[in-house]
């Protein structure tokens, strides 16, 4: 009998079931693991926005002077020029700092939306 080296066509054949089955398995998970994760930085950037209005409305002179209990467009330009937000805060989805947020005050506390999102403090 001669002595061969290397694997057959079935022991190949099986490595690739094998893999082809642990792909099946990770991908999936793997795809709803960076979903979560961006939904959960989308989530934590308005959340920061809506700390940064509800300063603003507290301390700001201008802001105290209206009144916050019908919903009210905030514009992100306007927490940043007056420091209640820094240039390294962005949005995830477009990566800038430009656009609003809607800000109303609700029984006692802050409800904040953005897109789809909506945060209460």
């Amino acid at each position: 009998m001669r002595s061969q080296k290397g694997f057959t066509l079935v022991e190949l054949m099986g490595v690739l079931v094998v893999l082809g089955v642990l792909l099946l398995v990770t991908v999936p998970s793997m795809t709803s693991t960076f979903r979560n994760s961006s939904e959960e930085e989308e989530k934590e950037y308005v959340k920061t926005l809506c700390m940064a209005a509800r300063t603003y409305i507290e301390v700001d002179k201008d802001a105290q002077s209206q009144t916050w209990t019908s919903r009210k467009t905030l514009s992100t330009s306007t927490l940043k020029e007056n420091g209640y937000i820094t240039n390294s805060l962005v949005n995830p989805d477009t990566d800038t700092l430009d656009g609003s947020i809607e800000v109303q005050k609700v029984n006692g506390g802050l409800t904040c939306w953005l897109g789809g999102i909506k945060i209460e403090l």
